[in-house]
């Protein structure tokens, strides 16, 4: 895939300056998008919710990001990158702030609804800056390195979490949302071209991923996104709940464990790049394999927490892999349809919304470890279907 001839004379301070500006914007939209999760038990307790409705935050979040990720090429095409920006950090924390105002469930689901809409532009925006100023063999470290804030993000998050919670834990959702206001405004500043490779006067459309010739490849890979968002719906999603709830663990065991996870996440997708990068990118197959089976671990595994950490650190590890199919997608497709493959991902996020409320149902029936092991089932599938889709960046 070839870059712009802007990006060929793009300096290297320009282009080091467009990364600084994605690792801030990819932490905050990181608290935002796993406060759902993280904070998940303090739904729970605030608005006396069942297990099923508290599921139901996450899913009107990603009904929204769904809608923000087919939108994003369109938007960005007639307001162009720097206006898609803004538009994305001002919307995201304007609605994330409103979360410190929600009262029950039916505004709990609105306020998750319409910060999905600005988050689910991220990724589109994201990947296509990265694709358009580096090359293919930087592609998958720069994509694994912004992406590790995402964890970073969920550390402190949890810690934050076992800080205030006590006080007031809808405090944690004012300083992110002020952040990514300030960090959309800040898009005017940088040195971008105005539009993505290969823009043509008609906007790309989402039916174009379904021409002759690449419809078995879009479908292949929704699925696989939708095997993994389950996936990781049903481990990751309820991991608080089952710490709180069955391990009966304190706020900072909670977060000593969401610590141990994500740090695994951060060691994993710094070695996911590099792995993607030299030996391409349909390695992260193997990831997704190996998470799967550090979530049999987690829930088998007798002893003490720290047992389940370890765990937890290796699952984190393992599932880095996911870091890798930004590029991968963007690769995988002519350049005028990047903005549209890479709303892929929302695609599968959005099967993924009815993972919460239907794992909540079924853990009422039959416990919450059964229903979380399920997890190791989708991530074995997605890794398969990994492994069988083209490879577009060989060693």
């Amino acid at each position: 895939m070839q870059s712009l001839p802007w990006v060929r004379i793009a300096s290297p301070r320009t282009r080091a300056t467009v990364v600084v500006y994605l690792l801030f914007l990819q932490f905050f939209y990181s608290w935002a998008w796993s406060s759902s999760d993280v904070l998940r038990p303090m739904f729970r307790r605030l608005y006396g919710l069942s297990l099923a409705e508290a599921g139901s935050a996450y899913s009107a979040q990603v009904v929204g990001a769904l809608a923000g990720g087919l939108l994003a090429g369109w938007v960005e095409h007639h307001i162009g990158r720097k206006a898609t920006l803004a538009l994305i950090g001002c919307g995201c924390g304007a609605a994330l702030a409103a979360g410190a105002l929600v009262g029950d469930l039916a505004s709990l689901i609105a306020q998750r609804l319409i910060l999905g809409l600005f988050m689910g532009a991220v990724f589109p925006a994201t990947i296509g800056i990265l694709v358009d100023l580096f090359p293919a063999r930087q592609r998958g470290r720069l994509a694994s390195l912004v992406e590790a804030t995402y964890f970073a993000a969920v550390i402190m998050l949890g810690w934050g979490l076992a800080a205030v919670s006590e006080v007031e834990w809808r405090l944690l959702f004012w300083p992110a949302g002020a952040a990514l206001a300030v960090v959309g405004l800040a898009a005017f500043t940088l040195a971008l071209p105005r539009h993505a490779a290969g823009r043509t006067d008609r906007a790309p459309k989402v039916r174009d991923l379904m021409s002759p010739g690449l419809r078995g490849r879009t479908l292949a890979l929704a699925a696989m996104v939708a095997l993994n968002a389950c996936g990781h719906q049903a481990f990751v999603g309820w991991m608080t709940v089952y710490l709180v709830e069955i391990g009966q663990v304190s706020d900072e065991a909670v977060a000593a464990t969401l610590s141990a996870q994500y740090l695994g996440s951060i060691a994993g997708c710094f070695a996911w790049g590099y792995v993607a990068d030299r030996f391409g990118r349909r390695t992260g197959a193997r990831g997704l394999i190996g998470a799967g089976m550090f979530v049999a671990l987690f829930l088998i595994l007798p002893g003490p927490l720290w047992v389940q950490q370890a765990a937890a650190f290796g699952f984190g590890f393992a599932f880095a892999a996911v870091v890798t199919i930004g590029p991968w997608l963007a690769e995988l497709y002519p350049p005028n349809l990047r903005g549209p493959a890479t709303s892929i991902f929302q695609w599968g996020r959005f099967v993924s919304l009815f993972a919460p409320p239907l794992t909540g149902g079924l853990a009422a029936v039959i416990g919450l470890p059964l229903v979380m092991s399920l997890a190791a089932l989708a991530f074995l599938s997605a890794g398969l279907v990994w492994r069988a889709l083209p490879e577009t960046h060989s060693r």
